[in-house]
């Protein structure tokens, strides 16, 4: 959830059972963005994302590998201890 904050989504939901998070980008578009995150094993997890604009599936990778490449930060430096 931090990840999509830090790269300007607003959190339009979450649910903690499902393990999925919607969120929305509005920069002059509205960009929405779907992620899920599954345990895989026990101490592995699957991440996956899933973004629409305008109702369209987003096939174009930056906004992919934007947050992938956020959220891999994020997560070396929550493991490294680094605030």
């Amino acid at each position: 959830m931090a990840t999509l904050q830090d790269l300007g989504f607003v959190l339009d939901k979450a649910d903690l059972e499902l393990g999925t998070v919607t969120a929305t980008k509005l920069e002059g578009y509205v960009l929405r963005i779907t992620v899920t995150v599954r345990p895989r094993g026990t101490t592995q997890l699957l991440v996956r994302a899933n973004a629409e604009y305008q109702e369209h599936a987003v096939v174009d990778p930056k906004p992919y590998q934007q947050f992938f490449a956020s959220l891999s930060k994020a997560m070396f430096l929550e493991a490294q201890q680094v605030e």
